[in-house]
């Protein structure tokens, strides 16, 4: 994530800034701020009338996502209702990782909604 959300080239950490002291561990504000600009529940608000305009929008989440993301897929998914931007949302018993077969579920939804 860091790789993405805070680069640095000239970082001793691997060319990127973390949002925490590798010491103590101690929050860095001004890094944490930068990658609260990625984060898609606050990117949402800014994006409305681009959301709009997609074909389809598909999220799903596994209820024992080893990361938590079922929490901010279900603020995300709340975000965009009471937008008004249509979406297709699932939630599943299951974790973040082995999940291919849920490709059976999302494939077909999302080839029918490109092929209208």
């Amino acid at each position: 994530m860091a790789a993405h959300y805070s680069p640095n080239p000239i970082s001793k950490e691997l060319g990127v800034d973390l949002p925490f002291d590798l010491e103590t561990g101690e929050l860095r504000e001004d890094v944490w701020r930068r990658w609260q600009k990625w984060d898609p529940v606050r990117m949402v608000g800014k994006y409305r009338d681009n959301l709009k305009k997609l074909k389809f929008i598909y999220i799903d989440c596994g209820t024992k996502d080893e990361f938590n993301l079922v929490w901010g897929t279900r603020i995300l998914h709340s975000k965009l209702s009471k937008m008004g931007i249509k979406h297709h949302y699932e939630e599943f018993d299951d974790g973040h990782l082995n999940i291919q077969y849920r490709y059976d579920v999302s494939l077909p939804l999302i080839f029918k909604a490109l092929s209208k």
